[in-house]
């Protein structure tokens, strides 16, 4: 059995319902995202294509996790100023950022959906809001 036509078979009927054809990069995008595990940047996930292939444009990485996010089999998350981060998953969560070590990790949302806290803005619709927690991780705090 390929590589591919495994991914098929675990993430192509996924990609269907989600009403995305199903196309080797994103197959080859939500393969990486899976054994990799965590946060990644695109530059990233672009990095480890190249080092490893199947390589694609850095355009068409761009394009797949735009297509993954809005379709809800990845999501991107903030972490402040810079560049956005992008995980497997479609159970809706914050993230705590390390200030010394960068690290990220997930933290539960009360609501698991969005936009998990309720505001309102006079006029307009609200669909997402991140929180992100910022201090020292665990790892960090030992050092100390």
């Amino acid at each position: 059995m390929t590589a591919e036509f495994e991914a098929e078979s675990r993430w192509g009927d996924r990609l269907r319902t989600a009403g995305l054809r199903v196309t080797r990069p994103r197959l080859t995008i939500l393969e990486l995202l899976e054994s990799l595990g965590g946060h990644h940047t695109a530059e990233s996930l672009n990095a480890r294509l190249e080092e490893s292939g199947p390589s694609l444009t850095r355009g068409t990485v761009y394009n797949v996790l735009d297509d993954l996010v809005t379709a809800g089999l990845a999501m991107r998350a903030d972490r402040g100023p810079g560049t956005a981060i992008y995980e497997l998953g479609d159970v809706w969560h914050h993230h705590f950022v390390c200030r010394e070590c960068g690290s990220v990790a997930d933290v539960d949302c009360s609501v698991e959906s969005e936009p998990c806290v309720h505001i309102e803005v006079p006029g307009a619709v609200v669909d997402e809001a991140q929180i992100i927690f910022r201090g020292l991780c665990a790892d960090c705090v030992a050092r100390q």
